[in-house]
């Protein structure tokens, strides 16, 4: 038996290796591809959340393959700092306007407030029809099969629609929505408006703290002066027979601790540095050198009473005017809760064109074209009949947050109360404090001054030099920190009150 195929076939024949050698390198070349797509999306956090969090517990986290370039650096975070001028001695006016502008708490309060105002717009959407328009073009070969025979179908087709829907009736929802996203923005100013506050009461303590500390040195300073004066009598008198060796010792004693207290002194300059570096939103070793206490005027009297002071923080204090603002917030999420027990009365129209073409081959049939409009219009009914009790308790719960809320209104108010009365006295404290370290320094000095040329005459021991000495540097020490806390405390009065700075008034 004699097998012959015709030259159609030998070269049928001849392209099945080809084939073949074409099949196996495009399934390589997946193969490589797909390797090299999973081992680069093996290291993203979705597949393998453990590569990108801490190894162990006992060691620092360092980035690994592909985090490196996530970590922002030190140096990227100076390229956004901003320096308050250097140079010269800045007052409280300035610094106040610094930090208002640099502070990162009011900066991220603004935005948080800015986020809020988003969302207060995001939810006046519903109140407007959405409109899509939507495109699915393509082409498709198919094998089909027909009576007797199978072929392949080309398909071209190309749909286009336009939609628009609204809801025409949605028993209060978008309404209540809105509402409560509304109130969540005056809440969010409100927050801002205290935070810019709290920016302003920390500038202004950290300024008064830097100035005491400093004055605080120029008193060791003075103290150091006093020491080594009394020093140089007693050695002076021991050379003249007049002293004793221990009362030398007592002087030199004091001395030390006089030269002791001034480096503690120079260490509170620098933590007070520190602290009004924070409240500017700087550096600490970019802190600014700020105006003497001395050239601090005294603040006015608060012409108020407490009850007067405190009925006015409660008017004025803008996070307990914050937290009603929330409550209105939840009221409004009680009041949509509510809604979800009513259907939605919708409308619903689209309109679009589809063309398309075909055409089935083997056998060859001729090629078939269309295009045709496409519309409708209509409503749609939705109402959630039974949701397993979930509406009922969504609607408790949205009554229990705005209880909850009612409450924390009613807690802050108390706290407001007892801040302000607690600034109220404080500051009246300090007035009279400061009176009395006044009149403190003008007896020390004299007691001082009249020991000291008691003790050049024989009529005083060195004990008594000493005692003198010691009370007047507590005096000095006491007018400064005095002062500090007089200053201090009408800003506090002023923090507590809710009172708007005049540097941060629009």
């Amino acid at each position: 038996m004699h097998f012959y195929r015709t030259d159609r076939q030998a070269s049928k024949a001849s392209r099945i290796p080809s084939r073949i050698f074409r099949g196996v390198l495009g399934a390589s070349l997946c193969t490589t591809l797909s390797l090299v797509g999973c081992a680069r999306y093996a290291a993203q956090p979705e597949l393998n959340p453990g590569a990108w969090a801490p190894q162990a517990v006992q060691r620092e986290w360092a980035p690994g393959p592909g985090q490196a370039a996530l970590v922002g650096s030190a140096a990227e975070a100076a390229l956004l700092s901003d320096y308050p001028p250097r140079g010269r001695r800045l007052g409280l006016t300035e610094l106040i306007g610094y930090a208002l502008e640099n502070n990162p708490s009011t900066r991220s309060a603004w935005r948080s407030a800015a986020a809020a105002a988003a969302a207060a717009g995001q939810a006046r959407a519903p109140f407007y029809p959405v409109i899509r328009a939507q495109g699915d073009s393509g082409y498709q070969r198919l094998v089909d099969l027909v009576p007797k025979h199978w072929g392949t179908l080309k398909t071209w087709q190309s749909k286009n629609l336009l939609s628009l829907d609204y809801d025409l009736i949605d028993f209060g929802r978008r309404e209540a929505a809105a509402r409560s996203a509304l109130n969540e923005l005056v809440a969010a100013n409100l927050l801002f408006n205290r935070q810019v506050q709290e920016v302003v009461f920390n500038v202004e303590r950290s300024f008064y703290e830097l100035d005491a500390a400093h004055a605080g040195v120029e008193a060791a300073d003075a103290t150091v002066q006093l020491a080594t004066t009394d020093r140089r009598a007693a050695e002076l008198r021991q050379k003249h027979g007049l002293a004793t060796a221990p009362e030398v010792l007592l002087a030199r004693q004091r001395a030390a601790q006089a030269d002791y207290d001034l480096e503690n002194a120079r260490l509170a300059v620098s933590l007070a540095q520190a602290d009004l570096a924070v409240a500017l939103g700087v550096r600490a070793d970019h802190a600014p050198e700020v105006a003497l206490l001395k050239d601090q005027p005294l603040p006015p009297s608060l012409g108020a009473d407490v009850d007067h002071l405190i009925d006015a923080a409660v008017r004025e204090r803008p996070d307990l005017a914050a937290r009603v603002s929330t409550v209105r917030a939840r009221q409004a999420e009680v009041d949509l809760a509510h809604a979800s027990l009513y259907p939605t009365l919708g409308l619903t129209s689209f309109y679009g064109e589809q063309a398309f073409n075909y055409r089935l081959s083997n056998p060859a049939t001729p090629m078939f074209t269309a295009m045709a409009p496409e519309y409708g219009v209509g409503l749609s009914l939705k109402w959630d009949v039974f949701t397993g009790f979930s509406q009922v308790n969504s609607i408790k719960q949205a009554e229990a947050r705005r209880d909850a809320a009612r409450a924390d209104v009613e807690s802050a108010e108390l706290d407001v109360a007892a801040n302000v009365w607690r600034a109220y006295f404080t500051y009246r404290t300090a007035q009279r404090k400061y009176d009395y370290a006044q009149a403190l320094l003008a007896a020390s000095q004299s007691s001082y001054t009249s020991n000291f040329r008691s003790y050049g005459l024989g009529l005083a021991t060195i004990v008594d030099l000493l005692s003198a000495e010691r009370e007047l540097a507590t005096a000095r020490f006491t007018i400064i920190q005095s002062k500090a806390e007089l200053l201090i405390s009408a800003a506090a009065v002023t923090l507590a009150t809710g009172a708007i700075p005049p540097e941060a008034k629009p």
